[in-house]
């Protein structure tokens, strides 16, 4: 039995992320622009497949990204899509958020994402669907 149905009601009372102000909707992901980067936060633990609110919320706040005014475009996400900690591999939250949202981001050539949930300092080369990519970021086409 549960004790609270409702995932995050403490963590939502408590921290009120800028959601509404880049129109998102939910306080578990949104996004922030502060000295020429252009900040998203993805929850980890929200619904995140193709179709969410999640998912459709990443797709718009992409297509709003003036790399002119924000020449920088950083994720920041809870558990990571990549990391080389035995206990940490085969997650949900990772792979299948990686499996939903990394061509997302690869195509919005995102410059750098970074990640929790893993109390280890992992660095790694750039990466795309499990492979190193010289280009990292950028579009091969």
């Amino acid at each position: 039995m549960l004790l609270h149905p409702t995932p995050f009601t403490s963590y939502n009372a408590r921290w009120l992320m800028p959601y509404k102000e880049c129109a998102s909707p939910s306080n578990l992901f949104y996004s922030f622009e502060v000295a020429g980067v252009h900040v998203i936060m993805l929850g980890s633990y929200a619904d995140f497949l193709p179709g969410s609110d999640q998912y459709r919320w990443l797709q718009a706040d992409l297509r709003k990204v003036d790399r002119k005014r924000t020449p920088w475009l950083v994720v920041a996400l809870h558990a990571p899509w990549y990391n080389c900690n035995y206990v940490h591999q085969q997650e949900y939250e990772s792979l299948g958020m990686m499996k939903a949202m990394e061509g997302l981001l690869f195509g919005a050539r995102v410059d750098i994402v970074f990640a929790g949930h893993v109390h280890a300092y992992v660095r790694f080369v750039r990466v795309y669907k499990d492979k190193p990519n010289e280009y990292g970021h950028w579009r091969t086409q």
